[in-house]
Order: C-alpha cells, then structure tokens, then sequence
C-alpha cells in the first residue's frame, strides 16, 4: 500500500529508501528544509536516532497566538522514525504503519 501527499524528511533526499518512497507519492526534503519555517512535515525518518537529542526538526504542537488574528493551533508534531538498518520496503511499511495509527 502506497500512501500519497505525506511529507517525510531523511538527512539525503537521494539514497534508496528516499527514491522507493517517491516511487510511493511521498514527498520527500532534508532535515535541514524540515527544520524551515512554516514547513509541514508527517516524518522525519533518522538513523542512529538518540532520544537525548534535541528536537530534530523544530516541529512542536503550538497553541500561541501572535499579534492580531495570526495563529497557529494544534499543529500535529512530525513523527519521529529510527529506520537504522532497514531496507527501503522495511521502512516504507513501517512508516505507513505508524501514519495509519496515527490518523485514528
């Protein structure tokens, strides 16, 4: 199963686990262009994943309000996923296992 217009972050957009997953309909950005701004990110796919690290992605649930009418509300975290030594395959089923869980 496939899923499509998710957005996923790895540290090189161009190995064969991000390439398998564009195959699939994800879009994919580095962790760099994850940590932006204003982007959405659905996951942020990581190897070597140490839980003491800060925040990878600058992705937090926010319930502020700046200025007059500018607010951001519940906005979802990005899922966090250790894919060390996994195959593309591997990853891919884990990753739609985890967004699945997540939408209920």
């Amino acid at each position: 199963m496939c899923t499509i217009a998710k957005i996923v972050a790895l540290q090189s957009p161009t190995g064969a686990v991000a390439q398998h997953l564009q195959k699939c309909g994800y879009q994919i950005i580095t962790l760099q262009q994850a940590a932006s701004p204003g982007q959405r990110v659905d996951a942020l796919l990581v190897a070597g994943y140490r839980p003491d690290m800060d925040d990878l992605s600058g992705c937090t649930y926010a319930d502020i309000t700046v200025g007059t009418g500018c607010s951001v509300v519940n906005e979802r975290q990005a899922l966090t996923v250790n894919i060390t030594g996994q195959r593309p395959e591997q990853v891919q089923a884990a990753l739609e296992g985890y967004l699945q869980r997540r939408e209920i």
